[in-house]
């Protein structure tokens, strides 16, 4: 006798919070890119050559300075440039960078630091150091939801500023309503900006895993009101091994929209859902 399996979905998308700009602002952390093509073209240097060409970083932040133009090598080394005379000042220099290839920086004192790429010279920017915010309160999250079935998980996406040009950081959350961790579901998780695609992979919450981390690739344009970064998580499959059985089904959508200009919104959600096993003689039920 074949076995069904049937997902019913509810989700209710929960406290979005409202408070001030400079409570979401994170200047303890920053990423700086190479724009694509600008070692062969100065068409970049209106622009920035890198981007965010300005960039603002708390002192004792990360500034994360990656060579992402897949058609050359560059380096991020402070200092300026006069005319093609390059002056470095010993703060920091990344080296020659390959595609794909990192640099971190710890800044230690606040103040303007310049920088350029010492291989194509008018490729320059600007980091400003600035001493660290006093923390503010940030009011309490009461999450709210409706229970409908006695089988449901609770999901929960915690994501980092949508800034363009930089990537976005998605903290997904799978658990019981007793807070317990869903055994081996695995699931797939897609982050979508108008017609770009920035996410879309599988994961796997293993047995007492809580929460898998997401990155996105560098968001085209900053998330607003027009063009939101929306975050869909699906359903694949329940169980391990020769006890797993496939389980399709949406789990819950939700769009990261900021409420203040530029400065990403934290959004909670709350999903809802009801997995109702109807089995025969499998033996095969999905656990929580």
């Amino acid at each position: 006798m074949n076995t069904s399996v049937s997902v019913l979905l509810l989700f209710t998308i929960v406290s979005i919070i409202s408070i001030s700009p400079s409570a979401f602002a994170d200047d303890s952390k920053v990423t700086i890119v190479a724009v694509d093509e600008s070692g062969f073209s100065q068409s970049c240097v209106d622009a920035g050559c890198y981007t965010p060409s300005t960039a603002t970083v708390e002192v004792g932040g990360v500034v994360t300075m990656t060579n992402t133009d897949p058609t050359g090598v560059h380096t991020f080394t402070s200092g300026t440039v006069n005319g093609f005379s390059p002056a470095p000042d010993g703060t920091f220099d990344s080296g020659v960078l390959m595609s794909g290839d990192s640099f971190e920086w710890i800044p230690e004192v606040s103040g303007e630091q310049p920088y350029y790429c010492m291989l194509h010279t008018w490729m320059i920017g600007t980091i400003t150091v600035q001493e660290a915010a006093a923390e503010e309160a940030i009011a309490p999250v009461i999450p709210m939801a409706t229970v409908v079935e006695s089988d449901q998980m609770m999901a929960e996406i915690i994501t980092s500023d949508g800034i363009i040009n930089q990537a976005m950081s998605i903290d997904l959350t799978l658990t019981d309503l007793e807070g317990n961790g869903i055994e081996h579901i695995t699931y797939n998780i897609k982050a979508v900006q108008g017609t770009s695609i920035v996410l879309d992979e599988e994961g796997h919450m293993h047995k007492g895993t809580l929460t898998n981390n997401h990155i996105t690739s560098v968001l085209p344009v900053d998330a607003s009101d027009d063009m939101p970064v929306t975050i869909t998580v699906e359903s694949v499959g329940f169980g391990h091994g020769e006890q797993y059985v496939e389980s399709s089904g949406k789990i819950t959508t939700v769009q990261v929209v900021p409420e203040f200009g530029t400065i990403a919104m934290m959004i909670l959600v709350v999903a809802i859902v009801s997995i109702v096993a109807v089995t025969a003689k499998s033996r095969v039920v999905p656990r929580f």
